[in-house]
């Protein structure tokens, strides 16, 4: 039972990453080729919106992807229920949405936000239709599905976007990027699905499910308010150029920080909910997750601060020079958002939605700090108010886990900082290689490949972490699949 969890765990986690790389990769590298194409303001315009459209897609989940998720016996009527519930929602949050878009042109001050958010508010609807789908195929944790759409769904989307920006549409190759994936994504999980609604709706289901998915919406939607309260701040106090600049920063960023993280905490949840009741595995499955987490996350952030100036200046060229300086203090922040994210995933797991919903509450009051330094000193004073924040909530996010576990914060400093200190290690080690004077491309390939060297030495003969023979085991295992179908 055990090696079965373990071996579905690491299936899912190496199919969770292929996903992020073919699909969310096969993006990043679109959005490259658009950062060339169009100017930092017209990102900095589908930034004004970002919050408006993930709080409503969030509102419109309402929590129950993680309530079917945990839920250990599914039936037909569960899934129905949620099915109509999500997309009675959708519908009347797009109406909302619709209708307060002049007001939301007038804040910022941006004519063009009322039409783009009526038609990226169309990505809602489209969500929404197939959020059980998705819920179905979390649960099972078939990830390899879900990355052969990611897949798809980007590449036709990637393709789409790259011609109406060559052909002059400026910012509506960002909203059609948006509005085809989501509407790619939802008809491919529909046609890969089983599951397809009948006519049947339980309120006494919805109750129960909201039970425990209402707090987690009600901190998800906190979560997302702290989250794009600062593009909100820089939007409305700066200028669209400079919310394009931080933009471009924070996503090149979550690239590494939260998808990283994002991965580890879809696979892990299903496998930590179903072992609820077994407190010593749980607490050694969460440890293996939080340990690879962190060796995958730190290893890039760090090495990302090292290579910002070489990675910004030859994927996006001069124009965002900028961003790198930005860059560098989220990056700070980002080593936190790995960390945060597993112990919220494991308070989750174990029913604790009200637990999660304080921590929420609590990042949000201090997420004050940060946005009056932007507004009465400088986006610098934010972007440093950030990382203290961060920092602040790490620490409560291990001492509250200790509270649902036996892993107390120690315990997660003692897993974390050997990690930590060999990612700080190659950092240092990396950076002089900018004093060189090398043409931007060279710089960054040779800082990448004597990072990796300074990684793979300080694993293999300093400090020897079982989760980095794993990963290297997984990777080999691939290449030499690869290598024999050649």
């Amino acid at each position: 039972m055990e090696g079965e969890l373990k071996h579905k765990t690491a299936k899912g986690v190496s199919w969770g990453f292929v996903e992020n790389v073919a699909g969310t990769g096969l993006l990043a590298l679109v959005n490259l080729v658009l950062a060339r194409l169009l100017t930092p303001s017209e990102f900095g315009l589908v930034g004004m919106t970002a919050i408006f459209i993930t709080l409503s897609t969030s509102l419109v989940d309402s929590g129950f992807t993680a309530a079917l998720t945990r839920k250990k016996n599914l039936s037909g009527g569960d899934l129905d229920t949620v099915f109509y519930f999500n997309f009675a929602t959708a519908l009347l949050l797009y109406g909302v949405l619709y209708f307060s878009s002049p007001y939301i042109a007038s804040f910022f001050n941006q004519p063009v936000l009322v039409p783009m958010v009526r038609v990226l508010g169309l990505s809602i609807l489209i969500s929404a239709a197939a959020i059980v789908q998705k819920a179905i195929f979390i649960k099972k944790i078939d990830f390899r599905t879900q990355a052969v759409i990611s897949l798809l769904s980007s590449f036709v989307s990637g393709v789409v976007s790259i011609w109406m920006a060559y052909a002059g549409f400026g910012v509506w190759s960002l909203v059609a990027l948006q509005i085809s994936r989501a509407g790619i994504t939802a008809l491919l999980l529909w046609l890969f699905s089983e599951w397809k609604p009948s006519l049947r709706f339980s309120w006494s289901s919805l109750k129960e499910m909201f039970a425990f998915g209402g707090r987690l919406q009600l901190a998800s939607i906190i979560g997302i308010v702290w989250n794009e309260i600062y593009s909100i701040i820089i939007g409305k106090v700066y200028t669209a150029s400079v919310l394009g600049q931080y933009s471009r920063a924070d996503k090149f960023r979550n690239m590494v920080t939260q998808n990283v993280a994002l991965v580890m905490q879809r696979v892990s949840f299903p496998v930590l909910a179903s072992i609820q009741d077994e407190k010593e595995r749980q607490v050694r499955a969460y440890r293996k997750v939080l340990r690879t987490t962190v060796l995958i996350s730190f290893t890039s952030v760090a090495g990302l601060i090292a290579v910002a100036d070489a990675a910004i200046l030859t994927l996006f060229g001069d124009q965002w020079i900028p961003a790198v300086h930005y860059l560098r203090i989220l990056c700070l922040s980002g080593l936190f958002v790995p960390v945060i994210m597993c112990g919220g995933n494991m308070i989750n797991a174990n029913g604790r939605s009200d637990l999660t919903l304080y921590l929420e509450i609590l990042k949000t009051v201090l997420a004050v700090v940060p946005v009056l330094l932007g507004i009465y000193i400088s986006i610098d004073a934010l972007l440093w108010g950030m990382v203290g924040v961060h920092f602040i909530v790490f620490v409560i996010t291990g001492i509250s886990v200790s509270k649902v576990m036996e892993y107390s914060f120690a315990d997660h400093m003692r897993d974390v900082l050997p990690v930590l200190a060999i990612s700080l290690v190659m950092m240092c080690a990396v950076w002089p290689v900018s004093l060189a004077g090398l043409p931007y491309w060279l710089e960054l390939a040779v800082q990448v490949a004597a990072g990796a060297a300074i990684v793979i030495f300080m694993y293999e003969k300093v400090y020897r972490c079982e989760e980095y023979y794993d990963i290297r085991n997984i990777l080999l295992k691939a290449l030499s699949k690869f290598g024999g179908r050649k």
